[in-house]
Formats: structure tokens, sequence, C-alpha cells
């Protein structure tokens, strides 16, 4: 628009008002994904304290990982998220267009997503480590259940 003989700020209005409308859309993205983030930060100690009485209970077993399985989905979500997040910057960039506003939301959503993935991960970890157990208990009273009636036969 500038090579049109629009003076440069007029020329650079389009480009601003997609920043702006982009900075308001990652502001948007940042409070959702802080939501996610603070609910697998919630569960997963949740699952590490009532996973004692579950086992006992033999209650929470995920043996489809169906919930682990739907935990890497968000994460891998998350990561083309930021895949995207890196290109849009790259455009605004390739385009000359510099702000700090648009750089720091930009950074703030990495942080985010980046958390929320580290998160969810010791989610899994948690299902991971309590479904091992229930499966050992489990196993021990089958084991225990067989010695038992092979003793009785003999």
């Amino acid at each position: 628009m500038a090579t049109a003989g629009l003076p440069r700020f007029v020329a650079r209005l389009p480009v601003c008002w997609l920043s702006w409308h982009y900075c308001r859309m990652l502001d948007q993205k940042i409070s959702r994904m802080r939501k996610i983030a603070g609910k697998f930060d919630s569960w997963g100690p949740t699952i590490r304290e009532i996973s004692p009485r579950a086992q006992e209970k033999l209650e929470m077993l995920d043996l489809d990982r169906s919930m682990r399985t739907d935990i890497e989905f968000t994460k891998t979500t998350m990561m083309e998220l930021r895949d995207y997040c890196v290109d849009i910057g790259r455009l605004f960039e390739q385009l000359g267009y510099q702000s700090a506003g648009l750089h720091r939301r930009q950074t703030m959503l990495m942080e985010v997503l980046e958390a929320s993935c580290a998160s969810a991960s010791r989610m899994q970890e948690a299902l991971t480590q309590h479904d091992e157990m229930v499966l050992a208990r489990l196993r021990a009273e089958a084991d225990a259940t067989t010695a038992a009636a092979a003793k009785a036969l003999v």
C-alpha cells in the first residue's frame, strides 16, 4: 500500500489492526489454557491423594488407557497451537511488523502451553502409577487364590 502512494502510517493500518485482533485472540487462548492447566494441576494431586483408597477398592482402573489417550490428544493439540503461534509470529516478522504486546502475548501463550503439557504429563504418570499398583494387587490376590486352591487340592 505504501508503494501505491499512501503514507506509511496509513499503509500499516491493516497489519496493525490484524495484530490487535490476533492479540485479543491470544488473550482468550491464554485464559482458556490457564483454566486447562489449572484442571490438570488439580486433578494430578487428587489422583495421587485418592490412589491408596482407590487401590483398596480397586477403583479408577484405566485398562484401555482411554483417559491417558485423551490427555495425550490434548497435549498434541496444545503443541499444534504452539506451532501455529510460532508461524503467525514469523508472518508478522516477515511483514516487518514488531509489537511488544504481540511478542509478550505469544511468549505468555507458549509458557502456559508448555506448563499445561508438563502438568498433563504428570497426570498421565499418576494414572500409570495408580494402575500399576492396582494391577499388582490384583495379581497378588490371584496368585494367593491360585495357591490356596492348589493347597486345598493336596
